[in-house]
Order: C-alpha cells, then sequence, then structure tokens
C-alpha cells in the first residue's frame, strides 16, 4: 500500500477489509460469550440466568462497529490520509449535522404567539 500511495495512487478499495473486519467483530463476539449465547436464559451464572444482554443486536453489532472502526484507522494509516482532517464532533444535544444547534422551543408561548399573529393579521393590524 505505501508502494501504491508514493506512486500517486489517491483511491484504494478497502471494502472487502471493512466487511471482514465487521464479520471479525461480530464472530469474536459470538466466540467469547458462546455460553451465554444458546438460549434467552441459561448460562454459566445459573439455569435461569437472562442472557439478553449477550443476545440483543444492539451489543453484537456495536463490537462489529467497533472492530470495523479500528480496521478503517489501519487503513488511514496505511494510505497516509491518517491526521489530515482535524475530527468534527456534534455538540452534545444536537443533531449530527455540523454546525447546526436546534432551537429551544416553549410551545404554549409559541402557540399564544401563533394565534396572536392570526388574530392580528385577521384585524389587520
Amino acid at each position: 500500500i505505501a508502494t501504491a500511495v508514493s506512486a500517486g495512487v489517491v483511491k484504494m478499495n478497502v471494502d472487502t477489509d471493512t466487511q471482514w473486519a465487521y464479520w471479525d467483530g461480530t464472530r469474536k463476539f459470538v466466540a467469547d460469550n458462546h455460553d451465554y449465547l444458546q438460549g434467552q436464559i441459561g448460562n454459566p451464572k445459573g439455569p435461569d440466568a437472562p442472557n439478553k444482554k449477550f443476545y440483543d443486536p444492539r451489543v453484537w453489532i456495536r463490537k462489529a462497529e467497533e472492530s470495523m472502526i479500528e480496521r478503517c484507522g489501519v487503513s488511514m494509516e496505511k494510505l497516509g490520509s491518517k491526521g489530515t482532517f482535524e475530527p468534527k464532533k456534534p455538540e452534545s444535544g444536537s443533531t449530527p449535522v455540523y454546525n447546526f444547534k436546534p432551537i429551544a422551543h416553549n410551545p404554549i408561548k409559541d402557540a399564544v404567539e401563533g394565534v396572536s399573529k392570526f388574530v392580528a393579521g385577521a384585524l389587520g393590524k
């Protein structure tokens, strides 16, 4: 990869690598938690112990995502793009559109102001 980049390659397909990384994160999670993924209840902690925290898709999908994120970092390093741009992180509570901040509204006040404007408009004021 380093040779290709130094020769001027500016685009490289890393799709197969990221797909494998996603699968590998899932595979590792399943291997590490095998005894907790055999049924909804019952595991090494006891026959009535719940397993929801293990088979919940949000848990194992997150492990797959973390594995893929790590692999993307490796690709960025190998392709020489690591640190090229400053990462942008949305502020807590905002929607993930950069430089966008939602406006807090008071629904009752907004309704009263809306009705007042409507009445004033209807009366020609």
